[in-house]
């Protein structure tokens, strides 16, 4: 439960394929970079460069790779790799610096430029740069982070040596954006925060469900800088009897896409309070100038211990299955109560809850965190209105999380992604003004 899909569910996450194409318009700097990826089980995460290919192989060492291709040949025209080295005794940085120099250079045809003492990631570490080879010569730069006593994490880059200024820009940007963790602290914390999240939903009632599903329909509008760019209407209920009394979540959203595009998402999602069933749909639709032209649709279930799920696509379906395992079973967050979770969850407190939801495009689990974070820092000068409470939604262990702003009773005011798009909270009027057809 924590690798990741980034298979967006919830409030602001509804079309995961879509949202790399209303991210707001980058810098230079910016626009050469990817989304972020997170590692929390090797305890590092970074930015690797844009259109770089993700290798999934297995290594002893090497903990993670990325390729960029040559356009005409698909041969490999740069690779950037982290790996963990382990030393048998610790050394200093300059100590180990001049090992690393000496051992450069023992080897044939490798010219070392440096092996020095450097600053990486906020850590202790060593930089090396060196050209390899006599014909179709290659360099490589590497960047070495100490993160315990003789324990290093390495960022490297290599490729053919005419691309040398290529790689070193891209291998500053990312370094900029490299945050190591320690892997230990991280396995004890989602420990923890998954106990606190089976707690909060083995606690979950009926009168809890009613009281979260109180309320008017909530519209909110969604912005990338100054232009709205959709909406979403979400709409709750108490729904089913006896045992499978509990909560129907029904949201309505549509997003503007480049080149005249949008998409609408139905979706319909209901859970029992004690998460014995749950059902749900959604329905996609991709427009241009009007006309559809694309439909998606899920249909799906979790009862008697297992997620059963159809997916239809331009004509083809699919169905998977996946069991619902006892060790999953505890932590299981159905699509409804995630909708309902700013309104489950204390926020009184700062603390941090950890959840399993289904990924339907992988078929597997995601490790979904919610924290609260508490009160505003700094509240705006003559701020008025109820108490407010801050929150992140982490929708999968290796994904950025979204940051929240609530209400003291789990209403959400405002939140906001990675990709530069921001859901407020706002009114019928105000988006049948935007969008006069919302309620069609």
């Amino acid at each position: 439960m924590v690798s990741g899909r980034m298979q967006k569910t919830g409030y602001v996450f509804l079309a995961a394929a879509f949202w790399a194409t209303l991210a707001t318009p980058a810098t230079a700097a910016q626009s050469k970079l990817g989304p972020r990826s997170i590692d929390p089980v090797n305890g590092f995460s970074l930015c690797p460069p844009d259109g770089a290919e993700r290798d999934l192989g297995v290594s002893t060492t090497r903990l993670a790779r990325w390729v960029m291709r040559d356009a005409r040949t698909g041969a490999i025209a740069w690779q950037l790799i982290v790996r963990k080295e382990t030393l048998a005794r610790e050394v200093t940085m300059a100590a180990l610096a001049s090992q690393l120099g000496a051992s450069l250079r023992k080897q044939s045809a490798v010219r070392v430029e440096k092996a020095a003492e450097s600053a990486v990631a906020g850590k202790p570490g060593v930089e090396t740069a060196f050209i390899q080879g006599t014909a179709g010569q290659r360099w490589q730069h590497e960047l070495w982070a100490q993160r315990g006593p003789g324990e290093f994490l390495v960022l490297s880059i290599s490729g053919a040596l005419g691309m040398r200024g290529e790689m070193d820009e891209l291998l500053g940007l990312v370094a900029g954006t490299w945050q190591l963790t320690d892997p230990r602290e991280q396995a004890e914390l989602r420990k923890e925060n998954l106990q606190r999240g089976a707690d909060l939903l083995a606690a979950v009632t009926p009168a809890k469900i009613a009281e979260a599903v109180a309320g008017e329909v909530q519209w909110f509008l969604y912005r990338r800088g100054d232009s709205d760019v959709g909406f979403m209407r979400v709409t709750c209920k108490q729904a089913g009897a006896g045992q499978t009394q509990g909560a129907e979540v029904s949201t309505l959203a549509r997003l503007s896409l480049p080149d005249g595009q949008s998409v609408v998402i139905n979706r319909v999602m209901f859970s029992s309070a004690n998460r014995s069933t749950e059902r749900w749909t959604e329905n996609a639709e991709v427009l241009r100038g009007g006309k559809v032209v694309r439909r998606m649709s899920e249909s799906g279930t979790c009862e008697g211990g297992l997620i059963a799920c159809t997916v239809a696509s331009d004509g083809k379906s699919a169905t998977r299955k996946k069991a619902l395992e006892p060790a999953a079973a505890k932590n299981y967050l159905p699509r409804a109560l995630a909708i309902l979770l700013p309104k489950l969850v204390d926020l009184s407190k700062p603390a941090a809850y950890g959840f399993a939801t289904y990924t339907t495009s992988a078929n597997e689990f995601d490790l979904r965190t919610f924290t609260v974070i508490g009160p505003p820092a700094a509240a705006p000068a003559g701020a008025q209105g109820p108490p407010k409470v801050e929150a992140t939604d982490q929708l999968a262990a290796d994904a950025a999380p979204a940051a929240m702003e609530l209400t003291s009773d789990g209403t959400l005011l405002r939140m906001s992604t990675d990709a530069g798009i921001v859901m407020q909270r706002s009114t019928r009027s105000a988006v049948l003004r935007r969008f006069p057809d919302a309620e069609k």
